[in-house]
């Protein structure tokens, strides 16, 4: 669904504007799911930047294409009552630019999905799908694994983040603000 159109008549998206776009991004409120995709919508169209509203579907990523003299930027709309994000099964994506919000925290930060997910651990992951896709192709290729009864299965990627607030909590963590001044100095 677009929202706003790609080629109509607004003024390019300026380093100030983005700025000021992303400092409004940060007074936001918590606001579960939809409501928070929603209050988004609403400063894009306040600082009259143009977008185009989940452009690959409603559970697809991402909520906003913004065009833009950096490129398309690809922003994620995230929300939870707790101090982290959920991603199930789709981790987060390495350029995609993601406005948490949080309900525990009752504010909202600004991220790179590079910058809590390191390309070190994206290559284990990545050589960890292979392997398993390898093994239950194998397994696959088994005669009794075909039944009477049409019983297969998939492998389904599921990343969850563990060991303590320390390590978890995008509010609390030693490396927020650092996080967040990444995203700032890459439109400033």
């Amino acid at each position: 669904m677009k929202i706003r159109d790609f080629n109509a008549v607004t003024p390019p998206l300026d380093t100030p504007r983005m700025l000021d776009f992303l400092y409004a991004l940060k007074k936001l409120k918590w606001k579960e799911g939809t409501a928070h995709e929603h209050q988004i919508r609403d400063l894009l169209d306040e600082y009259g930047i143009v977008y185009e509203y989940q452009p690959n579907g409603s559970q697809q990523f991402p909520d906003f294409n913004i065009p833009s003299r950096w490129g398309t930027i690809e922003l994620e709309a995230k929300s939870s009552k707790q101090g982290h994000p959920t991603y199930n099964s789709g981790r987060p994506h390495k350029d995609g630019l993601y406005v948490f919000t949080s309900k525990r925290h009752d504010s909202t930060t600004v991220y790179w999905g590079r910058d809590v997910l390191k390309d070190d651990k994206r290559v284990l992951y990545d050589e960890y799908l292979a392997k398993q896709k390898a093994l239950l192709q194998e397994y696959q290729q088994k005669p009794e694994w075909k039944d009477d009864r049409g019983f297969d299965f998939y492998n389904r990627e599921m990343y969850t983040q563990s060991g303590g607030k320390d390590y978890t909590d995008y509010f609390t963590h030693k490396d927020r603000n650092t996080c967040e001044e990444n995203v700032y100095n890459h439109f400033r």
